[in-house]
């Protein structure tokens, strides 16, 4: 899989999944896509989510399919602060950003 994309079925939210190198997008692209500034997170899997930094501050939508990724089968969304919201790219494999 070079890459993969997961939308609500409202279109509130989408995760975008990159693991080739290939297809490792820029910043602008990433800013364009989480719709602001980045911030990238790490989960304990080495995976690199790449946020809105301010999307919580911009009321946007948690994002459940990249929160369970981020935090594990066990998330829930009433754990709000720890959830990821508005659209998440997810970086894995030669598609990490250094």
């Amino acid at each position: 899989m070079a890459w993969q994309k997961i939308m609500a079925e409202d279109s509130s939210y989408q995760t975008v999944i990159y693991n080739d190198k290939e297809h490792q997008p820029t910043l602008k692209q990433m800013q364009d896509f989480v719709g602001g500034y980045i911030q990238i997170i790490e989960n304990e899997a080495g995976d690199q989510f790449v946020i809105d930094e301010e999307g919580r501050l911009k009321g946007k939508p948690i994002n459940p399919d990249a929160s369970e990724m981020w935090l594990g089968p066990d998330w829930s969304p009433d754990g709000h602060f720890h959830n990821l919201v508005g659209d998440v790219m997810v970086l894995q494999g030669e598609a990490k950003v250094d």
